[in-house]
């Protein structure tokens, strides 16, 4: 019996294919969806009969297990294959383990309850055909290709293998020995060190990044304890797809399967989880020297869609006319014109369970590269700027809907199609859609998704070539990069706006933030919600462009925008690649000048307000926090609630809009933040011309505004019933206003309680850490103009009501009465620091930060002073504080009308009123 494992090299090329053997979403929904009629028998094992074409019955089993099968009397001839969701990104607790593959070489062939590793080899060699197994990202497939009379027996070998294995031990340390040799071998192919190069740069957090075969030294340390562990997660009914193609009849096959599978049970497990890539903005590159290497080898990839995603058949189609054959483009004019390459194509891989990669594949002798990134990029702009003539895409599309019949020709073929189909997408007929989908794709998607797609600057280049290659870089990345904190211009127009520009070339990007005074700060306390309303229409339209003009023209260019209402603040912000900037600034430009707020997304924006507001107590801290700030803020606007109430929200009208919109947008008190690879002196040229005729009010008088840091004078609690099934919280001091010279003192006493912005402190550790009282609890300070508060916030079981609650006051007392241990200290002052310096790492951070500071009066270079004024904080000046601020305390309840627990409510206090 051959025992082959998963063959990269025949993976990769199924991968990588330009049009893949499955490809889009299907349309099977558009035609009638009838099921065929079961015999009583079949029906008492089948859970659900899915749509099935004449020859076709598709079912799912009573345990979970689906059965696609398809008669065809074509030739005598069956496949048989099983699809087990057991891939590489599945493993969990195993990942970069390679159990996946370890199980596909285990179980192959090998021993189970019903026969032994001899007795199934003489079993195959008696079917003759053909047998293989292999191993990708998320599946593994067994597969028995034979003649139609011995269906039975395939089955029966294969759903041994996956259903009652019993993980034979010289089976087991045999195959471990063999999958080394395999990675050894891996390691001396070029193709296969690229795609794992390739693979690591194009996706930074999800688990595809990681090896299907895993870490060799990993790998060498799993038992066969960990392997049984894995077999039972993931080799389980519902996690299998069979599929029968051939000279069968459907209700036979059924009926056998559900006999076979009878004891195959569920059983319960956690579900597969890994975290969504987050989105690309910048190039990534990455180089190897491989000592095997003559030539270098490269692949350049733009993140693309999933297979579910609709711009898959013109990304499909796209990459047949740039780098199909030898008469596209890039071949023609590397291979055939230019002599730089050896050879070039290009592919579009959408796998189901990630955002894919548009790639182009090159090899070229080393002195060319990366040289040839330049033709590339022209003819890739030739897509961007160009319809393609009809001519080409309907060549591209006969050559997609012919490669697409041809993998279906034979039985495993459409075997393969058929479980492939349904992994992917939950259809079988997906491929069958697949051509339809390909003929309609127009001239203008291929332009659309070549403009939106390949964009150079958001590309993946990984490359391996000779030693003696010269050590090469981007073309982007050569140039000098300036210093990570480099110095700020600060400007002012005449109509009062404030700007500041920072070239940082580290990246090739800008972000331009526009921060201005604003948010509950300048509300009234009569009209609840304006300042967030306002600011939600900020994008709905302008006088030169409408909402869908503004959001396609930003998300063309791959860019990022967004507008938002704070406490003290508004916000505009606009991210993008460097080349874009002019139209983002003219953008965001045309946005705070311009806004025209539209009757009817008036209309929308209100229904959906009223839609959050309503769902608003959903949160457990909202709600808390909420009725806290209630019963805090007697005299400001910072009572609001921040979306407003039902009645004010209804009562807004276009004219209350239109008027806060320009008292709170004005340059008189906005500040203008441009950072990123930027010319200073063109920067502010561009932004004189785009924001000098901005006209508005001043700058925000504060002196009618009251002072609300200290409104406690005497203890006070709040309570208030809900249908949650667990109590909250809210435990609230006297505060400090934004400007207060003990802001820096108030930091440090909160990253003593309770860790900054990292869980810690005395809280965490009275409440998690000694005693399991809470799952969550935070501090923090609330700094407003003229307003402030200090909170901590959390939650418990009514029985442990009291007693959190009671550990909390004791906190804040031993505060008042002791001065912090200089150890204790000295730690939440560099816990303070640390967190500071990473709350500054990117470019768009220390834009926000410091347009804000300048906004709020701190100055724009507040954070740069920041380090050396908490470091000046002493035990001192903590108690001092602590003792002016916690002498009393407002603390706001929520109780469970119906608690989980089983206990007596916590009674009444004298001081107890309800809202």
């Amino acid at each position: 019996m051959v025992r082959k494992t998963i063959a990269l090299s025949l993976l990769f090329g199924l991968l990588l294919t330009s049009v893949r053997a499955y490809g889009a979403v299907g349309t099977a929904s558009e035609l009638a969806r009838e099921c065929q009629p079961l015999s009583a028998d079949l029906q008492t094992a089948v859970q659900r009969v899915m749509y099935s074409k004449p020859g076709d019955l598709f079912v799912v089993l009573k345990n979970g297990l689906t059965v696609l099968v398809r008669q065809s009397t074509v030739s005598d001839i069956v496949s048989a294959q099983v699809f087990v969701r057991a891939g590489s990104i599945f493993e969990g607790k195993y990942l970069t383990a390679g159990l996946s593959h370890y199980l596909e070489h285990v179980l192959a062939g090998g021993s189970t309850r019903s026969f032994t590793e001899a007795e199934a080899r003489e079993r195959l060699q008696r079917l003759g055909g053909a047998t293989n197994a292999y191993t990708t990202y998320d599946r593994t497939v067994f597969y028995i290709n034979s003649s139609a009379d011995h269906w039975k027996d395939a089955l029966d070998l294969l759903m041994s293998y996956v259903s009652e294995n019993t993980l034979n031990p010289s089976e087991v340390a045999r195959e471990k020995a063999v999958i080394q040799q395999e990675i050894k071998m891996g390691e001396n192919s070029l193709d296969r060190e690229l795609w794992k190069l390739f693979i690591k740069t194009a996706y930074q957090v999800h688990p595809v990044r990681f090896p299907v075969v895993g870490y060799e030294e990993v790998f060498v340390n799993q038992s066969r304890e960990a392997l049984a562990d894995y077999y039972s997660q993931r080799y389980q009914p519902e996690n299998m797809v069979v599929v029968l193609a051939g000279n069968v009849v459907p209700s036979e096959a059924i009926r056998f399967l559900a006999d076979k599978t009878k004891n195959f049970s569920r059983r319960a497990n956690e579900p597969a989880l890994y975290p969504s890539e987050p989105v690309q903005v910048t190039q990534r590159w990455e180089e190897r020297e491989f000592p095997l290497a003559r030539l270098v080898q490269a692949k350049i990839g733009f993140p693309s869609a999933r297979i579910q995603d609709r711009d898959l058949y013109a990304l499909d189609v796209l990459a047949l006319l740039l780098g199909e054959g030898q008469t596209c483009p890039l071949y023609c004019r590397l291979k055939d014109r230019e002599n730089k390459v050896l050879g070039i194509g290009a592919s579009n891989w959408t796998p189901s369970f990630v955002q894919g990669q548009f790639i182009i594949s090159v090899s070229l002798p080393p002195q060319n590269w990366p040289g040839v990134l330049t033709s590339i990029r022209e003819e890739i702009d030739r897509f961007k700027q160009e319809l393609v003539s009809p001519e080409d895409l309907e060549k591209a599309k006969k050559t997609a809907a012919a490669q697409h019949v041809f993998s279906r020709q034979s039985i495993s073929g459409q075997a393969s199609s058929l479980g492939s189909s349904y992994l992917d997408t939950g259809d079988p007929y997906f491929d069958e859609a697949y051509v339809d989908a390909i003929r309609r794709v127009t001239p203008e998607e291929i332009l659309d998704v070549a403009r939106r797609y390949l964009v150079m600057e958001r590309s993946n280049v990984a490359v391996v070539r000779p030693p003696a290659s010269k050590e090469t870089q981007s073309p982007e990345s050569t140039a000098s990069a300036l210093p990570a904190d480099t110095p700020v211009e600060r400007h002012q127009l005449k109509n009062g706006l404030k700007t500041l520009i920072k070239r940082d070339a580290t990246l090739p990007l800008v972000t331009i933030n526009l921060y201005g005074a604003g948010g509950l700060y300048l509300e009234d306390t009569r009209k609840p919600g304006l300042s967030a309303f306002t600011s939600s229409l900020l994008m709905s339209g302008t006088r030169n462009r409408g909402k869908m003009d503004i959001a396609r023209a930003i998300e063309n260019i791959g860019g990022v925008m967004g507008a938002s209402s704070d406490n003290n603040s508004y916000h505009v912000s606009v991210k993008v690649l460097k080349e874009d900037f002019d139209l983002a600034l003219d953008i965001l430009g045309d946005i705070v000048q311009n806004a025209s707020f539209p009757d009817e997304e008036i209309a929308k924006q209100r229904t959906e307000t009223l839609l959050l507001i309503q769902r608003s107590d959903e949160s457990w801290q909202a709600e808390i926090a909420r009725l806290f700030k209630k019963n805090y803020f007697k005299k400001s606007s910072y009572g609001n609630d921040r979306l407003g109430t039902k009645e004010s929200v209804e009562s807004i009208s276009r004219d209350d809009i239109v008027g806060f919109y320009r008292r709170m947008v004005s340059p008189g008190h906005s500040v203008l933040a441009v950072y990123g690879d930027v010319d200073v002196t063109r920067t502010r040229e561009i932004v004189e011309k785009k924001f000098g005729s901005w006209t508005g009010q001043g700058a925000v008088s504060t002196a009618t505004l009251q002072e609300e840091t200290r409104p406690l004078a005497a203890d006070a609690t709040v309570e208030k019933k809900n249908e949650k099934t667990s109590s909250a919280l809210f435990i609230g001091t006297n505060g400090l206003a934004l400007d207060s010279s003990d802001r820096v003192v108030l930091d440090v006493l909160d990253a003593v309680l309770s860790g900054g912005s990292h869980p810690g402190g005395r809280l965490f550790e009275a409440l998690r850490g000694k005693d399991d009282l809470v799952y969550v609890v935070s501090a923090f300070p609330f700094y407003g103009v003229k307003a402030g508060y200090f909170g901590v916030i959390t939650q418990t079981t009514m029985g442990k009501l009291d007693r959190v609650q009671n550990t909390i006051l004791e906190n804040l007392r031993k505060l008042v009465i002791e001065p912090v241990p200089a150890d204790e200290l000295e730690t939440a002052k560099n816990v303070i620091l640390t967190s500071h310096q990473l709350g500054r790492e990117s470019l768009d951070a220390q834009a926000q930060s410091d347009a804000l500071n300048e906004v709020l009066g701190l100055g724009w270079d507040y954070d740069r002073k920041y380090a050396e004024l908490i470091r000046g904080v002493d035990a001192a000046s903590v108690q001092r504080l602590a003792k002016e601020l916690f002498s009393k305390t407002l603390i706001v309840r929520t109780l469970p009308e119906n608690p989980v627990e089983i206990m007596a409510q916590p009674p009444a206090k004298a001081t107890v009123h309800t809202p």
